[in-house]
């Protein structure tokens, strides 16, 4: 599979977005292909194509402060790459500029520039006009959703005494790896699915039409059998400004980004962590709204007899990257450290990696499970933790519990809790192995 890669700033996503759609709309076949129901395979583009790959490389120098040269190596003399790669995307990228500023003469000169330079594509033009028009997006309010009473968002009545809930997290690539583990998950027949949140590159309504609604709908059969399925607010689906997020599960019957979804003995608890994460520029780590912590902690301490599972797409905790130099969320850990141990589990995504930990800073079962389909090859993760005192399951000869890894890449995958009455199993599976999970455990 030819990898693709995302970048934690929204004006770099932004222009992943618009150089995919202008690429991915090339070919006439494209919206027969999107349309068709043959979920089997992926319209895509990626590293295959030349634009996507010289686009990438922009935004990887760009993220990176590298030289161009040193971003692809191959058979590209280092002076010609620069001169490409360098050349077309700032020159779309100073197009893009004056068509958001209305100067005409500019517009004209780095049109006419582009045509002038032979190695550009001349779909750079169009990606120009498309960034334009994704950053006035950008630039609006996110449609968030307040509830005007606590008891707003609350779903009663879809989630059965005895239910099987699929979660996944990082899912909305598009590419084939998704669309395999959302057929393991549809083969399993899930009562409920939730997704974590990230249609990437940048939450743009295209992306959400092309590489989340359509497979998702298709492969889980939403048109032939009513179950309910949601999708979280990931950072990612805030960079285009929300509101093709907000549209999307509107048409789910989702009521806002944050919702409890309850049983007589169990709820979930989705919260909004992507809100203040979609500008990487805003400072800090992630929080939530105060408005939106006073819902959380009425369900959690009016939960009765319920157990909680919190959902999110950001963490809690790491021991493999780190959130503003630290292991810790201490903005979410502030506002949320007086529910933390009525929890039964706390389940995130946002790092591409299945995480196992142990019981920390009062939560008993903090579990990452951000390893739905975006490809991460075995040098991207540290073989150790980055933050070792971070408690991590491990096997019984003292290893870590990973992923494993095929082709060069680590496995993708999915969570299945299995809901009987009050107790209830939450099994882990790689896209691997359908059958055996990685691993199993009692949660009540």
């Amino acid at each position: 599979m030819a990898k693709i890669k995302q970048f934690r700033d929204a004006s770099l996503s932004l222009w992943q977005s618009a150089v995919d759609e202008v690429v991915a709309t090339r070919s006439a076949t494209f919206r027969a292909q999107a349309l068709a129901a043959a979920p089997g395979s992926s319209p895509r583009p990626d590293m295959a194509d030349r634009m996507m790959r010289e686009a990438t490389a922009y935004c990887d120098a760009m993220d990176t402060s590298k030289a161009l040269a040193e971003i692809v190596s191959g058979h590209v003399a280092p002076e010609a790459l620069g001169q490409t790669l360098g050349y077309c995307s700032i020159t779309a990228m100073k197009l893009a500029r004056a068509i958001l500023l209305g100067n005409e003469e500019e517009k004209q000169r780095y049109a006419q520039e582009l045509g002038k330079f032979g190695d550009c594509d001349p779909l750079y033009a169009q990606a120009a006009k498309k960034y334009a028009d994704y950053f006035l997006l950008q630039g609006k309010s996110v449609p968030y959703r307040v509830y005007q009473s606590l008891n707003d968002f609350v779903i009663d009545g879809q989630l059965p005494a005895q239910a099987r809930v699929a979660i996944v997290g990082d899912w909305g690539t598009g590419q084939d790896a998704a669309l395999n583990v959302l057929k393991q998950i549809a083969r399993k027949n899930p009562d409920v699915v939730i997704h974590l949140g990230d249609i990437y590159y940048s939450g743009t309504e295209f992306e959400f039409e092309n590489y989340f609604l359509k497979p998702w709908k298709e492969i889980l059969g939403l048109e032939k059998r009513s179950i309910p399925t949601f999708t979280l607010s990931g950072n990612h689906d805030m960079y285009a400004g929300g509101e093709p997020y907000y549209a999307v599960i509107d048409q789910l019957g989702q009521p806002a980004s944050y919702f409890c979804l309850r049983n007589d003995d169990w709820q979930f608890i989705a919260i909004d962590t992507g809100l203040h994460d979609h500008n990487p520029l805003g400072g800090g780590p992630t929080l939530l709204e105060e408005t939106e912590v006073v819902w959380v902690k009425d369900k959690v301490q009016n939960a009765g007899e319920r157990k909680t599972v919190l959902l999110s797409h950001h963490p809690l905790f790491t021991a493999y990257e780190d959130i503003e130099g630290s292991d810790i969320n201490l903005r979410l850990q502030v506002q949320l450290k007086d529910i933390l141990p009525r929890l039964a589990m706390w389940l995130w995504g946002h790092e591409h990696n299945l995480v196992i930990y142990g019981p920390y800073l009062g939560l008993e079962r903090g579990r990452c499970v951000g390893h739905g389909a975006f490809p991460v090859g075995i040098d991207e993760t540290p073989a150790e933790p980055r933050f070792p005192d971070v408690p991590l399951l491990k096997h019984p000869d003292g290893r870590a519990m990973r992923l494993d890894r095929s082709d060069g890449l680590y496995n993708h995958g999915y969570a299945i809790v299995e809901l009987d009455g009050p107790a209830a199993t939450a099994s882990y599976y790689q896209d691997s192995d359908e059958v055996n999970p990685l691993y199993q455990e009692t949660i009540a």
